[in-house]
C-alpha cells in the first residue's frame, strides 16, 4: 500500500514532481490521468504530507494505491 497526492477538485488531478531533498514550492505539474510511472508514491501519509508542504500546497488529497 502507498499514497499519492491529488487535488481536492471534483475532477481529481495528480501531482507530478521529483521527490528529493531539493524540492521547491511550485515545482510540480498536474496530470489529468494517474500514471504511476510519473507520480511519486509514499509509504505513509506523513511522508506524503511533508512533500505536499514542501511543494507549497495548501490543500491536497491522499489517495491510497
Amino acid at each position: 500500500m502507498s499514497y499519492v497526492l491529488a487535488t481536492t477538485h471534483s475532477k481529481v488531478q495528480w501531482y507530478k514532481f521529483n521527490f528529493n531533498r531539493s524540492l521547491k514550492e511550485g515545482e510540480f505539474e498536474l496530470l489529468n490521468e494517474l500514471d504511476l510511472h510519473q507520480v511519486p508514491s509514499f509509504g505513509d501519509k506523513e511522508t506524503a504530507k511533508l512533500a505536499a508542504k514542501a511543494l507549497g500546497l495548501k490543500t491536497w488529497r491522499y489517495v491510497k494505491i
